[in-house]
């Protein structure tokens, strides 16, 4: 199958033009290929979608997927004390920093609640899941439109390329047998981050713990090093040494 691709060719992006087609699609139970700054993003809303994407990466069971939302699903579906939502929300909403969250989740939150326990283990570990708030328009846009949606939809997700096989920065690099499982492409061209090569700093912020430095470590060290020094000093971390 070969997806449509938005923006077509001779034409520029439209943020809210796309995020609306892009959020059609996946209403319509679809999978999508979106731009985020630290490369394609293969994702869905749907169980038969989470399957999809599955298939799509030759990912085995275990190794799950994330949400992909915003820091007001960050808020209902996280359980954490407030001066943790504080750090995140300096961070991600203040500051613009792509960072995915993981921390325990609320199991009663209705959103979750909707899911089957198979789709749930899926993108669950444990007690916890990860949540990654983005940074650029397009997915800011694409966030509010599920947070407007009555029926509370949540985006499903990862990197757009086969399993271990790194981030794609170009729609042209992502593999054939990913880009045929995909009902549309959202084609913004080379992603800020290629530099880097890898995907955003991912923080255990239960126990403030970095699990992968990714793209602007440095800047997000910097950035809570300076302004939330306390909470490194309660968990006993160093960012100095991941």
């Amino acid at each position: 199958m070969v997806p449509r691709t938005i923006p077509e060719p001779g034409s520029v992006p439209n943020v809210s033009r796309d995020a609306q087609q892009t959020y059609e699609t996946l209403k319509s139970g679809g999978v999508v290929v979106v731009p985020t700054d630290v490369g394609y993003a293969l994702l869905t809303s749907t169980p038969a979608g989470v399957e999809r994407i599955f298939t799509a990466k030759g990912r085995r069971q275990g190794h799950n997927l994330g949400i992909i939302g915003t820091y007001q699903q960050h808020r209902e579906i996280h359980v954490l004390p407030e001066s943790k939502f504080e750090f995140t929300r300096v961070l991600t909403e203040d500051m613009g920093m792509i960072i995915s969250i993981i921390a325990k989740y609320d199991p009663t939150n209705p959103r979750l609640a909707a899911l089957g326990p198979a789709t749930l283990s899926q993108v669950t570990r444990g007690d916890t899941i990860g949540i990654a708030i983005p940074e650029g328009p397009f997915l800011r846009e694409l966030g509010r439109l599920c947070d407007a949606d009555p029926q509370g939809t949540l985006i499903f997700g990862s990197s757009a390329n086969l399993t271990g096989q790194g981030q794609r920065f170009r729609v042209e690099d992502i593999e054939p047998a990913v880009l045929g499982h995909a009902d549309l492409v959202v084609d913004y061209g080379l992603q800020k981050w290629h530099t880097y090569g890898f995907g955003a700093v991912n923080i255990d912020v239960e126990n403030m713990k970095v699990l992968r430095a990714g793209a602007g470590y440095e800047v997000f060290k910097d950035r809570v090093k300076r302004w939330f020094p306390e909470l490194l000093e309660e968990a006993g971390v160093n960012l100095d040494h991941v």
